[in-house]
C-alpha cells in the first residue's frame, strides 16, 4: 500500500489526498492549482465539535460556521491554517460552562455549509476513494471465495465501522441478504438498538 498525504487547495478550500509517489502530487485535481502540505491524515470536524472548538479558543459562537474545519491529532485546520490546541486548554476548561454554552447555541448550529465542504471533499478525492473502494472490494471477494456464501456472517455493532464493513461486503458480493449478527449486550444505547433495527 502506497502511503498518502493530505494537501490543502486554497482555491477550492478543500483537502486533497494524494499518494506520496503520484506524478501530479501537490496539484489540485479540480482547479489545477498548487496545493500545500497539511498532514499525513485528516478527519472532518462536525458542527457540534466546531462549536466546542470556537468556545475553547474564546471565539464567538459559530465564528467558523462557514469555514472548512478539519483535524489531525491535537491540531485543527481552519481554512487550511493550522491551529494547535494544547492539552492544557482542555484541562483548564470549565466543563459545566462549556455544556451550558453548547446547549445555548446548539439551535443556531447548522450542517448546511459543513455538508457542502464534505461534498466538495468527496468530489475532489473521487480518485482516491475509488482506489480504496476497489482495494476493499477485491480483498472481500478474495477472502469470501474461500467460503460457501451461507457461511459468511457479518458482525454488526451498529457503529460506524461495522456499518461501513457491512456496506462494503454486501456491495462487493452483490448480496444484501448476507447474515448480519447484532449482539445486544443490554448495555447498548437505545439509539444504537434503534439504528440496528432501521439498518435491518
Amino acid at each position: 500500500d502506497i502511503p498518502a498525504e493530505v494537501y490543502w487547495c486554497g482555491e477550492c478550500k478543500t483537502p486533497i489526498i494524494q499518494a506520496v509517489n503520484q506524478a501530479d502530487k501537490g496539484i489540485c485535481p479540480i482547479c489545477g492549482k498548487q496545493t500545500k502540505y497539511m498532514a499525513a491524515d485528516l478527519r472532518p470536524v462536525f458542527p457540534e465539535e466546531r462549536l466546542l472548538l470556537e468556545l475553547l479558543l474564546g471565539k464567538k459562537p459559530h465564528e467558523f460556521i462557514d469555514k472548512s474545519v478539519w483535524a489531525a491529532n491535537s491540531r485543527y485546520y481552519i481554512e487550511g491554517k493550522s491551529v494547535p490546541i494544547s492539552s492544557k486548554t482542555f484541562q483548564l476548561a470549565d466543563a459545566t460552562e462549556l455544556i451550558n454554552q453548547i446547549y445555548m447555541y446548539k439551535d443556531e448550529n447548522s450542517y448546511e455549509i459543513f455538508n457542502k465542504h464534505i461534498s466538495d471533499f468527496v468530489f475532489a478525492n473521487k480518485g482516491r476513494l475509488n482506489y480504496l473502494k476497489d482495494e476493499a472490494f477485491g480483498f472481500v471477494r478474495n477472502t469470501a471465495s474461500k467460503f460457501d456464501e451461507e457461511r459468511i456472517v457479518l458482525s454488526f455493532s451498529g457503529g460506524k465501522d461495522s456499518t461501513v464493513t457491512a456496506d462494503v461486503v454486501t456491495k462487493a458480493l452483490s448480496n444484501p441478504c448476507l447474515v448480519h449478527i447484532f449482539g445486544n449486550t443490554t448495555l447498548e444505547f437505545p439509539s444504537t438498538v434503534d439504528y440496528a433495527e432501521r439498518y435491518r
